[in-house]
């Protein structure tokens, strides 16, 4: 509701991150949701939470997935194609945050929101040497479409009020300048709850190895992913190639 009245986001704005979820997710063998689905199709499906409709939000799974770290020494008597942790970091909310979740004592004017998954971010870039402009790909927590437009803009690849013109454009596709969640995100999965953060490692271990297929990003290099906790904490991985 804010970012339509701040911003002029419409529903079919939001609606069309979904569509865009899908159109990945379809090439994702280990996604739960593969079907396509149109604008219309999004917008026809029930309200759940105003604006927000039934196919716009995450649903709760099951799920697993695994990795296997070693030193570079073991790594390389093992593979040709290692992907690399250039940063893995932590983060809490602070106290001044925008959203009330039981934390703010003090809501500051301007949009402070999200800010564990902002600070995890931000330290996994300071620590990694890069900055929003190296990154090939982002895997995001997307619970609703919501989140597509906030965290690109709260983490500097865009400015405020920007990202519905990505989406727009086309450019949050894998084949986009910003592709966000190739995998589908969690509206092709849903939220495995502590698997999230694993298998959006191995997606981007997929991408950066050039196994991701029909979904594969053009000459993916480094890899952010990102996952929020319950209790206003959040965290960040950044992988290089």
């Amino acid at each position: 509701m804010r970012l339509k009245a701040e911003y002029g986001t419409t529903e079919e704005q939001l609606a069309k991150i979904a569509v865009k979820a899908h159109q990945a997710g379809q090439h994702n063998p280990n996604a739960r949701f593969r079907q396509l689905f149109s604008v219309e199709d999004v917008l026809k499906s029930r309200v759940v939470s105003w604006p927000l409709r039934l196919y716009e939000i995450c649903p709760v799974s099951d799920g697993a997935a695994a990795v296997v770290l070693c030193s570079a020494e073991i790594a390389r008597k093992h593979t040709t194609a290692p992907v690399w942790v250039a940063s893995s970091t932590i983060a809490t909310a602070q106290f001044n945050d925008g959203i009330p979740r039981g934390l703010a004592t003090v809501i500051p004017p301007g949009r402070t929101e999200h800010s564990e998954a902002t600070l995890a971010v931000k330290k996994a870039f300071d620590q990694a040497g890069v900055g929003p402009r190296d990154i090939s790909l982002v895997e995001l927590q997307d619970n609703t479409v919501y989140y597509e437009l906030a965290f690109p803009e709260e983490w500097g690849f865009c400015e405020p009020g920007e990202a519905e013109k990505l989406v727009e454009r086309g450019e949050t596709l894998p084949t986009g300048k910003l592709p966000i969640n190739p995998s589908g995100g969690f509206l092709c999965f849903g939220e495995a709850t502590t698997a999230m953060g694993v298998w959006q490692v191995c997606e981007l271990a997929w991408q950066l190895r050039g196994q991701a297929g029909a979904r594969q990003v053009a000459n993916a290099k480094v890899g952010l992913g990102q996952t929020l906790g319950l209790g206003s904490n959040a965290t960040a991985v950044i992988l290089k190639r």
